[in-house]
Formats: C-alpha cells, sequence, structure tokens
C-alpha cells in the first residue's frame, strides 16, 4: 500500500544488488529520498487500475474478467517492453510501484514472459500510520490532489490494497517485510531476501551505505499512545499480525476480512459525492469500517452443522482432512458427523445439515444425486482432496510416479478416475486443501479455494511428548539413524532424490544408519547394495504409533522431485511430524517444504546430492547442533501449527466458506455443472 515504506525497502535492495528502474521518479518534498521506481511504469498502472473502473485512491474491486479480458495482450506486451527497457538484462531487479497491490496477475503474466522467476515482498505498515500519511499530504498545496484528508477512507485504501496483495501472492514464493522492522533492523527484515540478490556477501560499503540512508525520522506518522478512536482500526491491525505471522494465519484472516469487505461494499454503494478524494469525510468508508468491526467472528447461523462424506475412510488421509477437522469443529461449537461416501443414509442427513465437505471422492451418479440435493436446499458443498490426482494431464506426464509401478490397464483406470475426482471439484461450491500450490492446481475448476494444512491433533501431540522421553537407539551404540516413513507404496521416486547421497554418505562415514519404516522396496535401489547391513526396514505401524517409530530417528529424510507438479503440492507432513518429536529434517525445496522448514534453523533444505550430503556430515558431526534444531523445528509448529492455532484455523475456513456462500435454493429441477461467479 502507498506510504508504507516501500520506498526505503525498494532502496535498500538496491544497495544489497538487485537493479532499479532506469528512470526512476524524482525525489520530492513528500518522499525527499526518492521512490525509487519507474516513472513510466507507473503511468501505465494508473492507467491499467482506469481501465478496469478504479483508481489508486479508490477502493472498487477488480473483476476477475478484467484481468481475463484478451485486451490484455496489448498491455502485457507495453509492459515487458517497459521491462527491458527500465532494467536491461539485469540478474535480479525490484519492481516497486503501491498500484502493483491491486494487479498482481497481470505483473506476473508480464514476468512470466519476460521469462523472470517471481517472488512477492509484502511491504507492510500500521494501517494507521498509512492513513496519517496519506492525510498529512493535504498540508501541502503541491501534494494536495495526492491527499486523503479522511483517516477512515486512508484505513479502507489501506484494507483493499493490502487484501488483494496477500490474495493474489499466495502461489508464490513471498516475504513479509514490516516497515518498523525495515527501520529497527534492516539485517534481520531482509535476510530472507539474500538469496536473490545479485552477489551472495553484502559489501561492508553498501551495509554502511544503507545504515546512512535508513534515518529513523523517515517514519514521521509513527504510532504512539494517543490516537483517534476510529472504528474497524482495531480489527486491520489484528489482521496486519496475522499476515505477519505466516500464510497459514494470513489466508484465514484475510479471507474473512474479503468476505466482509464485499458483503459491506455492496450495502454501502458509491455515490457521486464520495467520489471526491480529497473530502475530509467519508461516511460510507466509515459505515465499511464500523461494519468490519461489527462483523460476527462466527457464522450467523445458530446451529453450525457440518457432515463430511468420506471416499477414503481407511486412508491416512481420512485421518487428517476428516477426523482431524471435525475434532476441531467441535471444540468450536459446531455440530460434526461423517459417513462414507456411498452411505445411503447421506440423503437424509441434509434437511439438519448447514455445509457438506466430500473427502477424495469421484464424481459417480450417487455423487450428483448428492450435490443437486445440496443445491435444492441451499447447502454449500466443499471438496476436500489431499493430493494433485485431480488433474489428468499431470498424471498422463509420470509426474506421479507410483503409477509407473502399475500394469497398463491399472494406470489407465487412475488417469480417468483423475478425470472424475476433477469433475467432482468443478461441481463444489468450495474446495478445501492442503496446501498454496494445490489450490493453484484447484482453483482454475473452483475459484473458492481455502487452505487447511493437514494438522496434528491433541492426542497426536500427547503421543509425541512421551516417544520423546524414549531415548534414541542412536543412544546406546553411537550410530545416529537417517530415517523415513513411508505410509503407502508411492514413495519409491521419492526415496531415488536421495539414494545416491545415502550411498555416497556411507562410503565414506562408517557411523551412520538408515531406518525405513512402512513401504519401501530398498532393493530397487542398486546403489545402496553394498550397504544392506547398514539399513534397517521396519514394518508399517499404526497411525497412533508413528511418532513412536519418528522419534527413533536422528534426522528425518524428506525427499521429493523439486519442479514435479504433483511433489509441489505435496503436504509438508513428513517434516511436521517429525518436528512433534523434535527430530530436525533435511527436506527438499519443494514450495510447501520451504514454508514448513526454516532453512538452517530448523533444518536444512537439499536441492541437490552435494547438498544432501553437506547436510548430512553437518548434523552428523554436531549432535548438539541436531537437538538444537530438533526443538527449534518443534517450537517452529506450535508457534504456526499448535493445536489451539490449527483449530481455530479449521473453524475460520469453514466459518468463511459458511458466511461467503449464497445460501438460496436453486430451482428444483437444477442441474449441475451450472456457471458460477466469484467477487473478488
Amino acid at each position: 500500500m502507498h506510504r508504507s515504506g516501500t520506498s526505503a525497502l525498494t532502496r535498500v535492495l538496491g544497495l544489497m544488488g538487485a537493479a532499479l528502474p532506469h528512470e526512476p521518479m524524482p525525489p520530492t518534498a513528500d518522499n525527499p529520498q526518492g521512490y525509487w521506481e519507474s516513472r513510466r511504469i507507473a503511468r501505465l498502472n494508473n492507467r491499467l487500475l482506469e481501465s478496469a473502473g478504479t483508481s489508486w485512491s479508490d477502493d472498487a474491486a477488480i473483476s476477475p474478467e478484467w484481468f481475463a479480458d484478451p485486451g490484455r495482450g496489448g498491455d502485457r506486451e507495453e509492459a515487458v517492453a517497459l521491462l527491458a527497457e527500465e532494467f536491461a538484462a539485469a540478474p535480479a531487479i525490484v519492481l516497486k510501484d503501491p498500484r502493483i497491490c491491486r494487479l498482481v496477475p497481470f505483473w506476473k503474466a508480464v514476468l512470466d514472459a519476460a521469462g523472470l522467476e517471481t517472488r512477492a515482498v509484502l511491504a507492510l505498515r500500521d494501517p494507521l500510520e498509512v492513513a496519517r500519511s496519506l492525510a498529512a499530504r493535504d498540508a501541502d498545496p503541491a501534494f494536495r490532489p495526492a491527499a486523503i484528508p479522511d483517516l477512515a477512507r486512508g484505513l479502507l485504501l489501506w484494507l483493499r490494497s493490502v487484501l488483494d496483495a496477500e490474495w493474489h501472492t499466495r502461489e508464490l514464493t513471498r516475504h513479509v517485510i514490516d516497515y518498523a522492522d525495515l527501520l529497527r533492523d534492516w539485517r534481520m527484515a531482509v535476510g530472507p531476501l539474500d538469496d536473490i540478490m545479485s552477489h551472495s556477501r553484502l559489501s561492508a560499503d553498501s551495509a554502511a551505505a544503507i545504515d546512512t540512508f535508513l534515518d529513523p525520522t523517515l517514519r514521521r506518522q509513527a504510532a504512539g499512545d494517543t490516537e483517534p478512536s476510529l472504528p474497524g482500526l482495531a480489527r486491520l491491525r489484528a489482521l496486519l499480525d496475522s499476515i505477519k505471522d505466516g500464510p497459514v494465519q494470513a489466508a484465514a484472516a484475510c479471507d474473512e476480512a474479503r468476505a466482509d469487505l464485499e458483503r459491506l461494499s455492496l450495502l454501502h454503494p458509491r455515490t457521486r459525492a464520495g467520489s471526491d478524494v480529497n473530502a475530509t469525510s467519508d461516511p460510507r468508508a466509515a459505515a465499511i469500517l464500523a461494519g468490519m468491526e461489527a462483523a460476527p467472528r462466527h457464522s450467523p447461523y445458530r446451529s453450525r452443522s457440518i457432515l463430511f462424506l468420506s471416499g477414503a475412510p481407511a486412508s491416512i488421509g481420512h485421518v487428517y482432512r476428516v477426523l482431524h477437522p471435525i475434532e476441531a469443529l467441535d471444540e468450536h461449537g459446531w455440530q460434526t458427523a461423517w459417513l462414507p461416501a456411498d452411505s445411503p443414509d447421506t440423503l437424509a442427513r441434509l434437511d439438519t445439515t448447514d455445509v457438506v465437505t466430500i473427502f477424495r471422492c469421484p464424481w459417480t451418479a450417487a455423487l450428483e444425486a448428492i450435490v443437486i440435493a445440496c443445491r435444492r436446499r441451499g447447502i454449500p458443498v466443499v471438496y476436500d482432496i489431499d493430493d494433485l490426482i485431480f488433474d489428468p494431464e499431470v498424471m498422463e506426464t509420470g509426474a506421479f510416479g507410483y503409477l509407473d509401478t502399475l500394469p497398463d490397464a491399472e494406470r489407465r483406470q487412475w488417469i480417468t478416475i483423475a478425470a472424475d475426482y476433477r469433475r467432482a471439484l468443478c461441481e463444489a461450491d468450495a474446495a478445501v486443501l492442503t496446501t498454496p500450490s494445490l489450490t493453484a492446481a484447484a482453483r482454475p475448476h473452483c475459484p473458492r479455494v481455502f487452505v487447511l494444512p493437514n494438522g496434528h491433533s491433541p492426542a497426536m501431540f500427547a503421543a509425541a511428548a512421551v516417544a520423546r522421553s524414549l531415548a534414541k537407539p542412536s543412544a546406546s551404540d553411537g550410530r545416529p539413524r537417517l530415517g523415513f516413513a513411508s505410509g503407502t507404496p508411492t514413495h519409491q521416486r521419492d526415496f531415488a532424490v536421495i539414494a545416491p547421497a545415502i550411498a555416497r554418505l556411507f562410503s565414506r562415514r562408517s557411523e551412520p544408519l538408515l531406518t525405513i519404516v512402512g513401504y519401501l522396496d530398498v532393493a530397487a535401489f542398486p546403489a545402496l547394495a553394498d550397504h544392506a547391513s547398514r539399513i534397517e526396514v521396519r514394518p508399517h505401524v499404526p497411525f497412533v504409533r508413528l511418532p513412536e517409530e519418528v522419534a527413533r530417528f536422528d534426522i528425518n529424510l524428506a525427499p521429493l522431485e523439486v519442479g514435479n507438479p504433483f511433489c509441489e503440492a505435496k503436504s509438508p507432513i513428513r517434516c511436521t511430524t517429525a518436528a512433534t518429536v523434535a527430530v530436525p529434517s533435511v527436506a527438499s525445496p519443494t514450495a510447501p517444504l520451504r514454508d514448513a522448514l526454516v532453512d538452517g534453523e530448523t533444518g536444512f533444505l537439499a536441492a541437490d546430492t552435494a547438498a544432501w550430503e553437506r547436510a548430512f556430515d553437518c548434523l552428523l558431526d554436531d549432535p548438539a547442533l541436531r537437538r538444537q534444531m530438533g526443538e527449534a523445528a518443534h517450537a517452529f509448529l506450535i508457534a504456526r501449527m499448535g493445536w489451539p492455532l490449527w483449530s481455530g484455523l479449521a473453524d475460520a475456513v469453514y466459518t468463511a466458506v459458511l458466511r461467503e456462500h449464497v445460501r438460496r435454493p436453486r430451482a428444483a429441477d437444477e442441474g449441475t455443472g451450472t456457471a458460477r461467479g466469484l467477487v473478488s
């Protein structure tokens, strides 16, 4: 959002080695140290916003249809040319303009067309400070046209920009940087961005230049003890905190806030009189913010009832996607139940149900009857699936390695079922999925998608606490265990990622052993044939005993094929399970695993064989580091995904499903496959 410290942050990144535009906006009295954004790109963005029916000073939503309009093709070509002129062929650039908050999908397509890997940096600042900074422009006639004198309107603009930016960057690797944190300790604030700068180590001269540049007086509108009483401000600040807490918390809080904002915007439409950005009072903005403050944190339904229909009741996924959400929602006052997807009792239960969630069930005639019955009653249908098995095209490419082991007839059957899973997803009103990558794959088929990661129940945390107290086998024989837990026979290609690194490690070092728990055909890896005596294969265990098995590991292994769309969408549950018993992980840097593991603090990310070996050596050489990283992994998991937080997230997700659903019975003869629209 404008006035959030983006200029200061951009200049810092420029001094760290990223390229800044060739033709930047010149400094002004309003921003004496410079804006560090392209004047020509800002002009283009103003034209784009006008084309979309809004402007930088207006909170109107931009429709998905505008982004998809073929007319954007010419705009994208112009933008690609501007990028080339402003940044030439720099290895890392900073594309900064607050208007991009509203235009992320457009610029993501432009950057893709330019062949650039895109990361998002969300620059945040206290909303009242932003509103005051916008209002302060009114005191200078030169900047009065860009002033927002009314604080409520400034807060509303902050809300719209922040919600749009958060929503459209969920599928990107992103970093959140708070302006106050930047001024307080810029090294800590921008540390996660080191790896994309043009050189690996910041020079002393550059660091000194940043120290000189970041004058604390830049923060001229710091929030203080004496503040105006503004409706909605407390909720906006809570939203800010949620975004800083992490992507899971951000998604839940922002989804709820966005639903409230759209509802209140319809209740308080714009008027011609309210279009004057220089007005000192904006009753509409005040009314919307008051509504945000008064919006219930829970569903308006007296009885929040949810019925889960499970297409895989014997699977581990059923535990994570059905039983754990039921336990969480029970704690938050929901009435919950589950049935097998083929149960004959389902239709009779719908009259007392507010939400139906279908887990991992392909489209069938019976499911179609259930969906039609739900539509007649105005009941939202949610689809939950925990792997990218609903994309036949991905399955055809061989991304799902398990299919390689099957006869051709069975392989074709899997691909056919994938189409049936996708049909079920398309017919749902919303989808609740495990990772942002999975929601990105689902969004073309079901635009209302929510992320609810796999979580660990109180019983799992209790079992993990007991398992942590047990002595590891390495404590008695001095031989640390690398451990790989495989709950299904589908992980052969996952393990193939690290088999060479383990073979090389065993050739160099005599002390480590490898423990396999569950399903893995070790004989399929010839590189390990000479080390069979150092490989312990333990049987698959019941789910409740898994923490005990993983606690025996000294180092947990979480390999996946990076870049494989199936693997990129997988849950990081192998890492989080190890974290419950304070075992550090070495993992492949897929998007979900990058989010679940802090490289160098709670474990290591390894992109190739050499990196896996370096991580093994580092942890094997230093038992104290293993313990330290394991404890850090446990603390990180509790802070982000402990049961109170996870159960609250489950409640927030399903509450948002209810609140966003238009509870309007459809025509009795309406079938499936109807068109759907989404205001975002």
